[in-house]
């Protein structure tokens, strides 16, 4: 039986296992999923593909990259078991997890729709600002919201539909517009290298509307499920304990009984996954915790410098919550 059968009936890890490798879909995302100088794939999500091909099979390296179309068509990969899983900007929506056949695992980012404002001073409150011109990509949720956003605050504001976020952008650019709303770490990361002193674009802190960020797998293999958001806990629980790349060797050792039990030292959690028992600690060591992922790739060592906000662990004020590992 191939690969491709076998994860048809249901068993990714399996195929997973006989090819060698794990395959996830992205969309190019600056910081998210983008190629580098040498024309690798790197990035936030691409981390956690990383993550995954360590936990299942010990190799870090052992992935392969689809690039995903635009919505709505972006599902039909993992339904169809084209990839394992999709890692990219996608928000899980009550809708979209009942209209696909597919299931969201965990939220790994949690994001929201938010504004930038060309303005030659910082300006005022959103729903204050009386003449605006917006960009934004058409039949999307952030259409719908920055709709009912002007409809609630009776703002008389010029909308502007665009069929890509890349010309959403260039018309930001090209002063087509004042304004421009999307996620706010889309708005971040892209116009990262425009927000230059003097460049007067300033992107408002108030958020329009809740996106978590979530990664998702076909629905008819819940083992695999389990494996990704067991994957995502575990970048959690490492840095909520302040365990990273660096000392996760140590900890095994010498850790607390639950973290002993996470890094394989105490056996019998990788079994009940049909996985190493050491899976956790690949994951740790080779690729490192929630905070090494974001800080390398968004935060402070990267060129967007974001905020962690929200994207915390919960005993820093954050919404990264882990269930325990007994």
């Amino acid at each position: 039986m191939t690969a491709a059968a076998q994860a048809a009936n249901g068993d990714i890890l399996a195929g997973v296992r006989s090819r060698g490798y794990v395959t996830c879909g992205f969309r190019p995302a600056p910081g998210f999923a983008y190629s580098d100088n040498t024309g690798r794939l790197t990035g936030f999500m691409v981390d956690f593909c990383h993550g995954l091909a360590a936990a299942v099979l010990g190799d870090a390296k052992a992935i392969r990259t689809e690039r995903l179309p635009e919505k709505p068509n972006e599902f039909a990969a993992v339904e169809n078991h084209e990839v394992d899983v999709a890692f990219q900007t996608t928000s899980w929506t009550f809708s979209r997890e009942i209209s696909h056949n597919i299931q969201f695992t965990v939220p790994v980012f949690y994001d929201g729709q938010a504004f930038a404002v060309s303005s030659d001073q910082p300006p005022g409150p959103l729903n204050e600002l009386k003449d605006a011109t917006v960009c934004v990509k058409s039949a999307t949720t952030t259409q719908r919201n920055l709709e009912d956003f002007i409809l609630q605050n009776q703002r008389h504001w010029t909308v502007r539909l665009f069929k890509s976020y890349d010309e959403t952008l260039q018309a930001f650019i090209g002063a087509e517009c004042n304004m421009m709303t999307t996620d706010s770490s889309a708005l971040v990361t892209s116009l990262a290298k425009y927000r230059r002193p003097g460049d007067n674009i300033y992107i408002d802190p108030k958020l329009i509307s809740h996106e978590p960020l979530t990664p998702y797998v076909p629905e008819d293999d819940d083992n695999w499920a389990d494996i990704v958001r067991s994957l995502i806990y575990a970048t959690f629980l490492a840095e909520e304990n302040d365990i990273t790349a660096s000392n996760v060797a140590a900890v095994r050792d010498n850790g607390s009984d639950e973290m002993r039990h996470m890094l394989g030292k105490t056996p019998g959690l990788g079994s009940r996954l049909g996985v190493r028992d050491d899976w956790a600690f690949q994951v740790i060591s080779q690729v490192g915790n929630y905070g090494e992922i974001f800080e390398r790739n968004l935060g402070s060592s990267s060129p967007f410098h974001m905020e962690r906000g929200a994207n915390r662990p919960w005993n820093h004020n954050g919404l990264l919550y882990a269930p325990q590992f007994q």
